[in-house]
């Protein structure tokens, strides 16, 4: 009896941090928070925290939906970079033309998704250097629509996102939202399962009749849109165009899906970890300003972070 119960207490424990190693880990840091940089809890700080958050959550719901099926979007941060440009380019500062800029900017952005999928199911090429080669042909074609000089007016409406009301504001509503949705479409849709088990294998999801690759695809569809929301977002929270709009952001996106639990090798992880890999990696970087710590400071602290992550989930994998 005792030998037969050492496993099973061994496989709980991994399937404890597997589950809620991230949250407890958010927990903690809340805690060192607490007594190292108090001023972290001050409703200004806060309200900024929340909304940096759900733009960089927005992005890894997208980045979560690629990695469940094994894939990686380098493609993101143009995605992001192109809805700026075409906001300003298309609505030129005029509230009313901003639904026709946005529209147009999600078209675009779901044909960058489509390209992306395509190119990895039918070409069969390795996400990364796909969504990589489709990142630098979306930036380079804006560059040559812009001459190399954004430009164009960003409209007043769009300012609505800078708006709070409380901790709240209209990106966080939006981030709550989407995270939800997504964890029920995940969780209880039958699209959500063949996401699933087209990531956990794909030659067994395949000969049980499941189109694998239409679900790939999907997935990167969904992530370019969902990037293309993000893209509006910090348009109207930066106010005018720049094309440093995203630095950064697509890998910290991968980062937190990753910290959240989601794996590269595909078929597990959620967005609601991802949710609390967001909150983590923001307060995480929240506190370095707030301690005063330099750039290539935060860089370490941050990959020490990441490493650790993927170290302890491959360390508690449960099969």
């Amino acid at each position: 009896m005792v030998l037969s119960s050492v496993p099973s207490k061994t496989y709980t424990v991994r399937r404890f941090i597997v589950r809620y190693g991230v949250y407890v880990s958010l927990g903690l840091l809340l805690l060192v928070a607490l007594l190292l940089t108090p001023n972290l809890y001050s409703q200004q700080t806060l309200t900024v925290l929340l909304k940096q958050s759900a733009q960089l959550g927005l992005i890894a719901i997208g980045q979560t939906l690629v990695l469940l099926v094994a894939g990686l979007d380098l493609s993101v941060g143009a995605v992001i970079f192109m809805t700026s440009v075409i906001i300003a380019r298309v609505s030129n500062g005029v509230d009313s033309a901003l639904p026709t800029a946005i529209g147009l900017s999600l078209l675009l952005s779901a044909v960058v998704g489509a390209a992306n999928g395509l190119l990895i199911t039918k070409r069969k090429i390795p996400p990364f250097v796909a969504t990589l080669a489709i990142f630098i042909l979306v930036q380079g074609a804006v560059q040559a629509y812009t001459r190399g000089v954004p430009g164009g007016f960003v409209p007043q409406g769009l300012s609505v996102v800078n708006q709070s009301t409380g901790f709240f504001s209209i990106p966080v509503v939006l981030w709550i939202g989407l995270t939800g949705l997504f964890l029920f479409v995940l969780r209880r849709t039958t699209y959500g399962r063949r996401l699933y088990a087209a990531g956990s294998n794909p030659a067994a999801a395949h000969l049980t009749g499941l189109a694998v690759d239409r679900l790939k695809v999907s997935a990167y569809v969904l992530c370019s849109l969902l990037a293309c929301l993000a893209g509006v977002v910090l348009t109207g929270y930066v106010g005018y165009v720049d094309r440093f709009i995203a630095s950064g952001l697509d890998l910290d996106a991968i980062a937190a899906a990753v910290v959240g639990g989601t794996l590269f090798t595909g078929g597990r992880g959620s967005v609601l970890g991802t949710f609390a890999g967001v909150l983590l990696i923001q307060v995480l970087g929240t506190m370095a300003l707030l301690l005063g710590l330099t750039i290539q400071a935060q860089f370490i602290i941050k990959g020490l972070v990441i490493l650790a992550a993927v170290a302890l989930y491959s360390l508690a994998r449960v099969d």
